[in-house]
């Protein structure tokens, strides 16, 4: 193999590729015509490579500490019986392809550099290269066009209304939720691209996810009435993962619809709601709060307190459109707000004065039974118009006595 320049690879040389897209950067060590290491931001790290291999976190831990580098680590995993020469040898050649499989279709190189001689491993994590490109490109060539145009960068946005099924496709539409880019999801999950790229672009096609640049027009549905069954969402939880609300069926559900994160109004109450929690939750109510901000955004604010229910982020409101949310500026300034708003100052400090374009949100609330239908519906006339946690509590001791009397 040659570069650009026509200097050969063939010795122990790197060859460093960089792209328009700067996530595809990817960086090869060659020793006589084979390549003995790859970096790329698309691949995992070898630490969850070994451990799709079986290797134990701890071993893994303490061949780093022992090995002090890549290669001293995989050579004491190797001679502690740890891990076999075969083994190694497929991993690196997994790890070869991954690397190289987004690179086909990409003709626009920017620019590429052979650097001086790299010590070479002393263990048998070479791989041929022309080989490899060869099945490489096999693979790539089973991909249409709409895979082709997906880049690492791109960021795809997951509709909480409508969650897949399927082990593969949930755990794209996961990453999508808590606004992981495609070329993180080939990193974090991992996923190899071609893998990653076909589950996207039939996601796409489906509605489940788009991409983040398009503009859907708001549709704002009626409001809810008690009687109709509560809308499905999943949507992704503060502290990971996700919470589908039909995953909670057979339990009753105080679902309550917040503004910002740091919102001056919402924060007392959730204060509040905390304090309730336990009681709650021995009558078997399971609470469960929707924020219109992002994940990092929830850290910033309701997340200090450290909420013992889920505290999930819809920075796009498309929940709160489909439970018939609504903004009012005479709501928002209603003198009924002071008292919370004083209380919301002092907790919240200067923070309270982010909007994240939920400012005149009026906020809801849901009592939902265990059929997943809705038993009462709030929607606060004024920001601080929270239902009376009276009125909660006895619901709740309802919920209780009827499962109580159904057991009985």
């Amino acid at each position: 193999m040659t570069d650009s320049a026509g200097s050969s690879l063939n010795g122990n040389t790197q060859l460093e590729l960089n792209f328009a897209d700067p996530a595809l950067k990817t960086v090869l060590h060659f020793q006589e015509g084979k390549i003995t290491r790859v970096s790329s931001d698309l691949l995992p790290s070898w630490s969850a490579a070994l451990g799709t291999a079986g290797v134990h976190p701890a071993t893994i831990a303490e061949a780093q500490q022992r090995g002090g580098n890549l290669d001293g680590a995989l050579n004491y995993l190797v001679q502690g019986g740890f891990l076999t020469v075969t083994t190694l040898a497929r991993l690196a050649h997994e790890r070869l392809v991954a690397a190289l499989l987004p690179l086909v279709w990409h003709n626009a190189l920017v620019s590429s550099t052979v650097r001086a001689p790299a010590v070479a491993p002393a263990l048998p994590t070479a791989v041929g290269a022309a080989q490899t490109v060869r099945e490489v490109e096999q693979l790539a060539q089973q991909l249409g066009s709409a895979e082709r145009q997906l880049r690492p960068s791109d960021l795809l946005l997951a509709s909480p209304l409508n969650p897949p099924h399927g082990e593969t496709e949930g755990l794209i539409y996961g990453a999508a939720l808590r606004g992981l880019t495609l070329g993180e999801m080939a990193r974090r999950l991992p996923m190899r691209w071609d893998v990653l790229a076909r589950t996207a672009t039939a996601l796409l096609r489906s509605g489940v996810l788009r991409a983040a640049d398009d503009r859907l027009p708001r549709v704002v549905s009626e409001r809810l009435v008690a009687g109709q069954e509560a809308p499905d969402f999943c949507l992704p939880d503060l502290t990971g993962g996700e919470q589908r609300l039909s995953d909670l069926r057979g339990r009753p559900v105080w679902l309550l619809f917040n503004r910002q994160s740091t919102c001056a109004l919402c924060n007392p109450h959730n204060a509040q709601v905390i304090t309730l929690h336990e009681r709650l939750r021995q009558k078997g109510v399971q609470i469960v709060t929707v924020w219109g901000s992002s994940i990092d955004s929830l850290g910033e604010g309701i997340g200090k307190m450290r909420p013992p229910y889920p505290v999930l982020a819809d920075p796009q409101d498309e929940t709160y459109d489909r439970y018939g949310l609504s903004f009012s500026l005479m709501g928002t300034l209603d003198g009924r707000n002071m008292p919370t708003l004083v209380q919301g100052f002092k907790m919240m400090g200067t923070s309270a004065l982010k909007s994240e374009g939920e400012l005149l949100r009026m906020p809801a609330e849901f009592l939902i039974g265990r059929d997943g239908v809705i038993e009462r519906a709030h929607y606060n006339s004024f920001g601080a118009d929270w239902l009376p946690s009276e009125d909660v509590l006895a619901w709740a001791d309802r919920q209780a006595t009827t499962m109580s009397a159904f057991w009985d």
